[in-house]
């Protein structure tokens, strides 16, 4: 008579998961989903502050090119402080542009500085723009 050899299994074995391994499952997979919502927030934070740098640069270059349209009797004069409002996706985000003509010694000429400060979450920002501005005597 022929003996077979058999392997015994147990039923656990064939059961499938356990709880544990579902759980340790589920706890690695809601690490990676929370990674990602963190990185999704971080992201859209970065797009927003370059935004509103690209927004201060814009507002930094209209403020010089109005500066250099003016004649030279309006250079003496102090500039105000003037506030514009964010044109960024409804925001309401404020920024302070202060410009100011400074009178180069023992020549017509000006430099002007228009400086444009900014905050977002706390952070404050900048961007500074500057030139020179020469008067003729037919100006």
């Amino acid at each position: 008579m022929e003996v077979i050899a058999t392997a015994k299994t147990s039923k656990r074995s064939e059961a499938g998961f356990s709880l544990v391994e579902v759980m340790v499952a589920i706890v690695i997979v809601l690490v990676g989903l929370l990674g990602l919502i963190q990185m999704l927030g971080m992201t859209a934070a970065h797009n927003i502050k370059n935004q509103l740098r690209e927004e201060a640069v814009m507002l930094g270059e209209e403020q010089m090119a109005f500066l250099l349209r003016l004649p030279k009797t309006s250079m003496d004069t102090p500039f105000d402080t003037v506030s514009s409002a964010s044109r960024l996706r409804g925001s309401s985000k404020k920024f302070f542009i202060t410009r100011t003509a400074s009178a180069i010694p023992n020549s017509s000429s000006y430099q002007l500085t228009v400086k444009v400060d900014w905050t977002y979450k706390e952070a404050s920002s900048n961007h500074e723009v500057q030139a020179m501005r020469t008067f003729t005597d037919e100006e």
